[in-house]
Parts: structure tokens; C-alpha cells; sequence
């Protein structure tokens, strides 16, 4: 099967005329389903040796048990002893396949005093067990029995346990992130906290929660708004001396040697202060490094005092004090500050000259000293901080100046940081896999839980401790979309990039492929590679060849994970060949002569690349699949009988569609009969009400003789297809939810019946047509008064089948109501047929013996809040104006919110209380929030008559309101699982509130245009929203700080975050200027002092105020 993959794209590739693509495309995919396609040898041999390490356990403790029978009790409290450490490393050889074995080889004095043992990493395979140090004379021996001079006294085991304990700290202190420089020295208290809290959790064990991502963990352990605060006011002070250097005439020599002497000063009385005030010292070190970094490249650029040679050997010499300094005193954040302010320093000092060659340069410098550091130590902030500033830089510097001629010059700088960031993670990656006791982890079943998959996808590949995948990822992410950019302008190169791409992540699997160890690293760039691969596809061809070869893809993909038995292989496959149906919709225009155009080749190889694919499941893994294949699945099958449905449409008119739509509601029928998939009904009802939309939009001129033959040629099979929906397998399943006590009707006979009531229509409207040659607005509206006579026929008679007929009402009624109001303008005689139908939809479904699914109250009362919409929006809404004609929008889904939550407990509405409390009532307020994020982007009018007054407009009233109300309401209706986000997603819509009233402001008061590049240009608006995000991000943390209140204070602090970023993007912009030096410089010095008299609060009390 393995040279399908070979034969299938080079046979396409010959008949697009794209031989060596094809080539070139089978290689690659031949190649990676050899390498997926062996057996899971390593998985074998690691069960295979945790067996042997098993049973050679089982020996120890049956050696042990038998010293127990012979020995006094002594030798019994001493073959306990060693039969609880063996009990102890035992759970780590079940659970760890491939353990990193270490032998234990005590070293006695003259005096037979015990001294710390030496570590001799083992290589040889067979088992060996660490024991705890102790002296000469109790070391276990390979003899048979214990003597009695080797048991050791009670004070002799406290002396042992005693030095484990005091052994263990450095021990995990070296494995930590943090790796220290082994020292005699004590640990001091003031350690750094990043470096304890990483050994708790490495003896704790990994756990995968939010709070541990690497990037919030940084970002909340220790202060950072400290960090940030520094490098705002950091800025800020550098614009003050630019600015005063402009304005005092000070020697340019004085000036530059008093900023580097603040800068030594700087690191100077960090190296004093790091001792007593650690965090506060390392920041000072590396402030000052940042300042000498700063001078260092202003001598060249802003005056040229020194010549570039000796500025670029200070350069250096700044790069080498920064990796000397962090590495001397495992400081991390020491290292990140001074990164920073050497990333930049270029931008604060840019003369504008566009000197692109030497900023890259610099840049390449820079990050040699962050690889350069990553060789000694795992510090994963420290990369990343390296990588977000290079590549953010160099993607400003390519929106703002990158020309074609650049091409040459800098790609290589691009390729370079690629292939260097790349190399950091493989360093990581190796430093952390080669210290891991967990190389290898068990295979995931394969009817395993969406859950569990992604579960060992982050065991595999999303570890903190054993692979940076942000650094990685990110890094092709970056790398990528700046390797497209930079070619866009020539054809096919961008294919061609993501080639390149995928053939350097392959090589750099398969040169991994010997190395132990660095399993995981290898499958990350296996599954980088075919991503690329995959890219390249729809990159290179149309879009039709690109459907054409994803589905190809998908489908060989998909049989070899069911032959592997691999489900994140099937997992993947379904979800590309979704992505190539959803691509496919797009290449169909409106036709002449036919319905659609568009190629029926593809849309036919769609078709039977679903079909395939839910057939292969169908017959091989239906049964007992997980949920979400089952799932995906159903999509797969709802994709196929799509583009089944569509592909009569690119051949034939109307009249020919309701032939072929006719036969395909029989088929779908016919399906639906032979299995329990409610995908088939739901099909055959969507085609059936298509034929209702086919027949309204002809056109008859005429009314002769057999005018409407397709009618009488339809309608017999829908008649077919609804006695299929019925009987008997239908009844069958009907009779077994009756016995379950389930009250629900299955969906295909309720499809049934809708689909009879449209065979009798278009019947009778045939009929009616040829009898009468014409049509009138009764046959529209025909719904209403037939299906009040059939629900009075059906009390009359107590006929329980045709009370369940009458449930088609509303879907036909709103079908045929929309329509008609597509060529009809909106009036205030139309609110009187929707009111009659309002309460013909309640009578009927409050008449217990019509039996409604609780799916069709939730989607009747969807259809009447739709149909009321549209009238209130496009009938009052056209009657006034201004801001009124918005609120007509807002007022049925507000009324039905209100509706639905006071009469939440009376009749009618507390016996469905899962269909219009949980459901419908939760719908309006998605309606009302989605008016609300639309009044307040679109262009905003005058309340007229009256003024605009800020905070008392209807607009802003009419918010506040519904954020108020959704606060009361929705905890009640929502879901248990979803109540937790109702008051986060009440606080997003209120503050995208206040910031579209302050852009209001502005715009009504200063008459700024309400376009968003416009506004973004104002410098007052700018300042005015960053004023508000700022007071409303300290009353976060400090209500936080005060109540103990993590989430809030985290709210506080990242709303913070997103007004220093807009400073840099935007207030930075304002160059020269008085109000960006006070502005860096105030929010800088309100960091520090919001850092230290609000820090985060501590998350031990945030958990008992909790369960309290």
C-alpha cells in the first residue's frame, strides 16, 4: 500500500501536466508512509524491558522476603528496609518504560564514615536499583544472606535518611530549569524562586494545566510588573536623553561617558544588592548592561566617535558579559532584561538611514550569544525572548521597507535565525530528553477519547520539561510567514519556500533517527515536514488540483491510520479532507443555462473521496469508535451527500433538479431504512425543501398543458421517500423509545411526515395550477389556514398521527413567508399572518398529543424570533432613523430575553424548561450581544431628536442594560459548565462598550471619520483610550490584591500588558514628542509601584477563599 502513495500523486501530477511535481509530492509522502507504516518496534522493546526489570524486582524482594525467615530481627527490620526502597523505585519501572539507570557506588574513609555516593551512569541493560547511601560495612552485597555485621543500628538508618535528605536538594537542583554551577556552598535563602518552584514540581510530577505553560509561568512567578515596569521606564528615561541632548549643549563625549557610567553603576550595584534583594539586583545588572549596550551602538550611528570595528569588539564584549553574568549567578531574569534593551537598542537609536545590513548584523550577533547561552542552559524564557524581539523586528522592518532587490541580502539572515532558533530548541530538547526518565509512553488505544489524543500529543510533543514547542513552532510559524512575504512577488515561490521547508524538517528527522532519546523531537519535525508538505499543496495548484490532491491525501492517509491502528492519523485525515470540502464550495458561480457552475470532476472526486472514507469506517470501525470519529464522521458523511446533491445542479435547470432532488430524497430514504443515521433524514428533508425553492423560483409564463410535468413526476417519489421514513424500521425504533419510556419521536419520522405534507403540497399546487392557470397569494400563504383545519380535524378525530403531522407548520410557513418577502416588500399587513402564525405554532405545541421533540420547540421558537426580526428590522426599521433604526434590530431578540426568563416559571414555558430556559433564552442573548457588537463597530448616527450625551444615549443605555440583565439572567439558564465564563464574557462586551463610547466621543465631539485608520491617528483618541484601559486594569489589580483575587489581579495585569504594547505601537510612533516621554515614563514608574504595593496575590489563599 506503502507505493500507492508513490503511484497516486505521480499519476495526477501526469495528467495536470506537472510530472515533476507529482514526483516530487509522491517522494515525500512515499517516504513518510514507510517511516508511519513500521511496527512499533521501540514500544516493544521498552515493554519487553520493563518485563525483565520486573521480574528481576521480583527476585530482590524474594531474596529479601527469605532473609526475613532466617535472620534474627535485626536482619528483618534491615530486608524491610530494603524492601521498601525496592517498593519504592517500583512504581517508577512500571510507569517509566526506559528509566535512566544509575549505579550507586558508596566510598568509605579510614574511619568507615559514609560520604556521599559517586553517580557512573550505566549502560549496560540489565537492572539495577538505587539504594540509599551507606557505610562500607552495610553496603549491600550479591551474597546470599545478609550477616549480622552488616545491619546497621537505629541511629546508624537516621544517619542514612538524614544524608538522602540533605543530598536530595542538589541532586534535583541540577535537573531543574534553572542548572546551577555545581557549588560547595550552601543554598542561600535568597535563591531564585523560579529555581525552587521548578524542583517542587519535578518531585511533584508534570502536571498539564494553564498555569504551567512556560510563558504564563514566567509571567506570573516572582513580580512582573516589575520586569515590565523597568523596561517602560527603562525607554522612557533614553527618550528624556535624547530629547535633552537635542535642547542642553553638553560635550557629546561628557555625555556618552556619563551614560555608560550610569550603565557600570548600574551593574555594579546590582552585583551588590543581588545578595540581600536578588530580583531587584539582577534587574539593576542588566539595566545597566542594556545602557552600556544602548552607548555602545549610539557611537556609531547617532555620532561617529569610535569606528565600527571597536564599537562592534564592545558589542561583543557586551554579549560576552551578558551570558558571563547570567550563567555566573543562574539568573534568568538578569538575562532577559538586558536582552531586551540589546533588542532595543537599535530601534531607540535608528537615525532613519535604513541601514537594514548593519541592524541584522547586530541582530545575529545578539542571538549568537543567546545560542551561545542556551549550550549551558535550559531557559526557555530567555529563548523565547530572543525570538519574539528578532523576528517582531524584522517583521516591522518588512512592512515598513522591503523591496524585491532586498531578496538577496537578506534571506540569508532570515535562514539564518531559523536554522539558530531551531538549533536552541534541538538543545533544549536534547538537554531535557537526554535528563528524562520518560522516553518512551505507551501507545494510545485506538478507539481513544478526543481527549486522550490530545493528551499524548502534549505527552509527545507539548511537554514544558522535554520539548520547547513554542520556540519550535513558533519559530517555522515566524520563519515562514516571512519567507512568504519576502516571495510573493514570483510565481510559485512561495510553493517552493514550503518545500524547502518540509525537506529541511525531514533531513532533520531523519538525522535524528539514530540518535536515543530523541523520539519525540524527531516526530515533531516528521509532522512540521508533512505540514509543510501539505501547504505546499494549495500554494502551487488551483484550488481545484488542491481539493483533488488533499482529498487523495486524506483518504490514503485515513486507511493506513486504520490499518496502524493509529486514531491521530485518522484524526488528521478527516480533518484535511473537511478543509478540502470546505475549499470546494467556493469554485461554484451562479449558472445560466444550469443552476451552478463549476467542475464536476472535482466535485465528483470529492464525493467519492467521503464516501470512501466513511465506507472504510463504516466496515472496519464503526463499532466501538470514539465519539469524536463518530463525529467527524457524520461531517464526512454530510460532505459526500453534499457534493452528491450539488453535482445534479452543474448539469440541469429547476425542472430537471426536482427530478434528480426527488430521487435522491427516495435514495436518502432508502439509506436512512438500512441503518439508524439520522444524517440520511436530515438530507432528505434539506433536498425536499430545495425542491420547494426550485419550484418557487420558475417562472411561469404559461400554464399549459403538462406545464408542470416535473411536479407530477416528483411528487410520487416524495410520497416513496416518506413511506420509507415510516415503515417499518422507523415504527420499530418509534416502539423501542416508547418502551424506554422515551417520549421523542426519531427524527426521520418526524422528516417523514414533513416530507409527505411537501409531496401533498406540490401536488395539490400542480393540480390547483393546471386547473385554475394561476397563482395568488393564497398558495403562498397555504400553510395557515391547512394546517388549522388539519389540527381541528385532528382534535375532532383524536387522530395522533395527524397531530404529528401538524408539526411541519412553522418550517413550511417560514419558508414559504421569506420567500415570498424576497420579491415583496415588508408591510405592516404582514405582522397579522406571523402573529396568527405565533399562535398556531403554540397551540400546536402545547397540544400534548402532538408529542414535539424538544428540538422542535428550540428551533420554532429560533424561526419566530427570525421572522419577527426581519419584519421589526426591515419594515420599522425603514420608518425612523438614525440610531432608532438600529434599536428596531435589538428589539425582538430583547423581548424574547425578557420574555422567556419572567414567565420562566408559568405553564407552557416551566414544562420546556430545557428548550426556552437553556436554550432559547440563552440564544436571544447571543442575538442581543451579537447587536451589540455590531452597533458599536458600525458607523454611529445621532439619537435624533434629541442630543448626544455621552453615557445617557439610547445606544449606551440599551447596553448597559443588557450587560446588567445578562448578569441577573444567564447564570440560571446557561449550563453548569458554561456558567464560569458568563461573567468574563459580560466583562469583554463592557469594556469593548466603554472603548466604542470613547471612540463615540471623539468622533461626535472632534468630528473624527469613523474609520479605523483614520482614528488610529489621532494621538488625542489614542491617549484617551489608553488613559481608560489603564484605570480600569489598576482597579483590577488592586481589587484583586485587596480581596486575594488571582483572576481579577491576572485580568488587571494583561489589560495592563496590552496598554504597554500599544505604547510601543502607537504612542511610539509619536517621534520627538513631550507626551511619549511622559508616557513611558509615568506608566513605567505606576508598574513599579502598582508591583509593589499590589502584587499578584498568592494562589494558596486564592484556593481557600475558594472553598470557602
Amino acid at each position: 500500500m506503502q507505493y500507492f502513495c508513490l503511484l497516486i500523486p505521480i499519476l495526477i501530477g501526469y495528467f495536470l501536466d506537472e510530472m515533476t511535481v507529482g514526483v516530487i509530492f509522491g517522494s515525500i509522502l512515499w517516504l513518510f508512509a514507510r517511516e508511519l507504516g513500521k511496527p512499533r518496534q521501540e514500544e516493544h522493546d521498552a515493554k519487553l524491558q520493563n518485563l525483565e526489570k520486573e521480574i528481576e524486582l521480583l527476585k530482590l524482594r524474594l531474596t529479601a522476603l527469605e532473609q526475613e525467615t532466617v535472620h534474627d530481627k535485626a536482619e528483618v527490620g534491615q530486608a524491610r528496609k530494603l524492601r521498601a526502597v525496592l517498593s519504592e523505585h517500583a512504581d517508577d519501572i512500571q510507569t517509566t518504560p526506559a528509566p535512566l539507570h544509575e549505579k550507586v557506588e558508596p566510598v568509605a574513609t579510614a574511619d568507615n564514615a559514609s560520604v556521599e555516593p559517586h553517580i557512573e551512569p550505566v549502560t549496560a541493560p540489565s537492572f539495577s536499583t538505587p539504594v540509599p547511601p551507606v557505610s562500607a560495612e552495610s553496603s549491600v552485597q550479591p551474597e546470599p544472606a545478609l550477616s549480622a555485621d552488616s545491619v546497621e543500628t537505629p541511629a546508624q538508618v537516621s544517619a542514612i535518611q538524614e544524608d538522602e535528605r540533605k543530598q536530595d536538594a542538589p541532586v534535583l537542583q541540577t535537573s531543574s530549569e534553572n542548572e546551577a554551577p555545581m557549588s560547595s556552598e550552601p543554598i542561600s535563602e535568597t535563591a531564585d524562586a523560579d529555581s525552587r518552584e521548578t524542583i517542587i514540581r519535578k518531585e511533584e510530577g508534570f502536571d498539564f494545566k494553564f498555569s504551567e505553560n512556560p510563558i504564563v509561568a514566567w509571567f506570573l512567578h516572582g513580580n512582573p510588573l516589575l520586569k515590565t515596569g523597568i523596561v517602560v521606564l527603562f525607554l522612557g528615561l533614553a527618550f528624556l536623553l535624547r530629547y535633552a541632548s537635542e535642547r542642553i549643549h553638553v560635550p557629546v563625549e561628557m555625555r556618552y561617558l556619563t551614560v555608560a557610567g550610569a550603565g557600570l553603576a548600574a551593574v555594579i550595584g546590582g552585583w551588590k544588592l543581588q545578595s540581600r534583594k536578588r530580583e531587584y539586583g539582577l534587574v539593576l545588572q542588566g539595566f545597566g548592561v542594556a545602557v552600556m549596550y544602548l552607548t555602545a551602538l549610539a557611537t556609531l550611528k547617532l555620532h561617529p566617535l569610535l569606528p565600527a570595528p571597536i564599537v562592534f569588539v564592545l558589542m561583543v564584549a557586551m554579549v560576552v558579559l551578558m551570558a558571563l553574568l547570567a550563567i555566573r549567578q543562574n539568573a534568568q531574569i538578569m538575562a532577559q532584561v538586558a536582552l531586551v534593551g540589546g533588542l532595543a537598542a537599535p530601534i531607540l537609536v535608528s537615525d532613519g538611514s535604513g541601514n537594514y545590513l548593519v541592524l541584522f548584523s547586530y541582530l545575529s550577533l545578539l542571538n549568537a550569544g543567546v545560542a551561545a547561552i542556551a549550550w549551558f542552559k535550559a531557559w526557555r524564557p530567555l529563548n523565547l525572548t530572543g525570538f519574539a524581539g528578532t523576528f517582531s523586528i524584522a517583521a516591522l522592518w518588512g512592512m515598513q521597507s522591503y523591496t524585491p532587490q532586498h531578496f538577496a541580502t537578506t534571506e540569508p539572515f532570515l535562514i539564518y535565525h531559523w536554522l539558530l532558533y531551531t538549533f536552541i530548541a534541538y538543545l533544549f530538547a536534547r538537554r531535557k530528553l537526554t535528563d528524562s526518565r520518560e522516553d518512551t509512553l505507551a501507545p494510545v488505544a485506538d478507539n481513544a477519547t478526543l481527549e486522550e489524543i490530545w493528551n499524548s500529543i502534549c505527552s509527545h510533543g507539548l511537554r514544558v520539561h522535554v520539548l520547547d514547542h513554542t520556540l519550535l513552532f513558533g519559530t517555522m510559524a515566524a520563519a515562514f510567514g516571512l519567507q512568504y512575504r519576502m516571495v510573493e512577488h514570483w510565481p510559485s515561490a512561495d510553493a517552493f519556500s514550503a518545500l524547502g521547508f518540509a525537506a529541511v524538517y525531514g533531513l532533520a528527522a531523519l538525522m535524528l533517527k539514530q540518535q536515543q532519546g530523541l523520539y519525540i523531537l524527531r516526530q515533531a519535525f516528521v509532522a512540521l515536514s508533512l505540514l509543510f508538505l501539505t501547504l505546499a499543496v494549495p500554494l502551487y495548484f488551483e484550488r481545484g488540483n488542491t481539493v483533488i490532491l488533499w482529498t487523495v491525501e486524506s483518504a490514503l492517509v485515513y486507511f493506513f491510520g486504520l490499518r496502524q491502528q493509529r486514531p491521530h492519523m485518522r484524526l488528521g485525515a478527516l480533518v484535511v479532507y473537511l478543509l478540502a470540502a470546505l475549499t470546494q464550495l467556493s469554485g461554484y458561480q451562479e449558472g445560466g443555462s444550469t443552476i451552478l457552475q463549476g467542475q464536476w470532476f472535482t466535485t465528483l472526486l470529492t464525493l467519492f473521496g467521503g464516501a470512501a472514507i466513511y465506507l472504510q469506517w463504516h466496515l472496519y470501525r464503526r463499532k466501538g469508535s470514539a465519539h469524536w470519529e463518530h463525529t467527524l464522521q457524520n461531517a464526512t458523511l454530510c460532505a459526500a451527500l453534499l457534493y452528491t446533491s450539488i453535482l445534479p445542479l452543474l448539469f440541469f435547470a429547476e425542472r430537471g433538479s426536482i427530478i434528480i432532488f426527488s430521487a435522491l430524497v427516495a435514495a436518502w430514504a432508502f439509506c436512512r431504512g438500512k441503518g439508524k443515521s439520522d444524517v440520511f433524514s436530515t438530507f432528505a428533508l434539506g433536498n425536499a425543501i430545495f425542491i420547494l425553492l426550485f419550484q418557487a423560483s420558475i417562472n411561469n409564463e404559461s400554464n399549459g398543458f403538462l406545464t408542470h410535468w416535473h411536479l407530477f413526476a416528483a411528487a410520487p417519489l416524495l410520497f416513496a421517500a416518506a413511506y420509507m421514513l415510516q415503515y417499518p424500521r422507523v415504527q420499530t425504533e418509534a416502539s423501542e423509545n416508547q418502551d424506554k419510556q422515551d417520549q421523542t419521536l426519531p427524527f426521520s419520522q418526524i422528516a417523514g411526515w414533513a416530507i409527505l405534507v411537501i409531496a401533498l403540497m406540490l401536488g395539490g399546487f400542480a393540480i390547483y395550477t393546471q386547473w385554475t392557470g394561476e397563482e395568488t397569494l393564497f398558495i403562498e400563504l397555504w400553510a395557515l389556514p391547512i394546517f388549522t383545519a388539519l389540527l381541528l380535524l385532528a382534535n375532532r378525530l383524536n387522530w395522533k398521527e395527524l397531530f404529528q403531522t401538524t408539526l411541519a407548520f412553522l418550517p413550511l410557513f417560514a419558508l414559504h413567508f421569506i420567500g415570498y418577502h424576497l420579491e415583496h416588500l415588508w408591510t405592516a399587513a404582514a405582522a397579522l399572518p406571523l402573529a396568527a402564525a405565533t399562535v398556531l405554532n403554540f397551540l400546536i405545541l402545547n397540544n400534548r398529543r402532538t408529542n414535539a421533540p424538544i428540538g422542535l420547540h428550540k428551533i420554532n421558537i429560533i424561526m419566530l424570533g427570525i421572522l419577527w426580526s426581519l419584519w421589526s428590522g426591515m419594515y420599522v426599521g425603514e420608518l425612523v432613523d438614525g440610531v432608532w433604526s438600529q434599536l428596531s434590530w435589538l428589539a425582538v431578540p430583547l423581548i424574547m430575553w425578557v420574555v422567556l426568563h419572567t414567565q420562566r416559571q408559568r405553564g407552557f414555558f416551566r414544562r420546556h424548561q430545557s428548550a426556552y430556559q437553556h436554550s432559547a433564552l440563552p440564544i436571544a442573548a447571543l442575538a442581543a450581544a451579537s447587536w451589540m457588537i455590531w452597533t458599536n463597530f458600525s458607523t454611529p448616527f445621532q439619537p435624533t431628536p434629541l442630543p448626544y450625551i455621552p453615557l445617557l444615549n439610547p445606544l449606551e443605555l440599551a447596553c448597559a442594560g443588557m450587560l446588567w440583565f445578562a448578569l441577573k439572567s444567564l447564570p440560571e439558564a446557561l449550563p453548569a459548565e458554561y456558567r464560569r465564563v458568563n461573567a468574563p464574557g459580560v466583562a469583554a462586551l463592557a469594556f469593548m462598550v466603554i472603548s466604542a463610547g470613547v471612540m463615540r466621543l471623539w468622533h461626535f465631539y472632534d468630528g473624527i471619520t469613523w474609520r479605523l485608520d483614520i482614528m488610529l491617528q489621532s494621538f488625542g483618541l489614542q491617549a484617551s483610550l489608553s488613559v481608560v484601559w489603564a484605570v480600569t486594569a489598576i482597579i483590577l489589580m488592586v481589587y484583586g490584591n485587596r480581596r486575594k483575587l488571582r483572576p481579577f489581579w491576572i485580568t488587571g495585569a494583561a489589560l495592563m500588558a496590552v496598554v504597554v504594547v500599544k505604547l510601543f505601537l502607537i504612542e511610539l510612533s509619536n517621534s520627538g514628542g513631550i507626551a511619549r516621554i511622559a508616557s513611558f515614563i509615568i506608566v513605567g514608574v505606576l508598574l513599579l509601584l502598582v508591583g509593589w504595593f499590589a502584587p499578584v496575590p498568592p494562589k494558596a489563599v486564592e484556593n481557600e477563599e475558594d472553598k470557602a
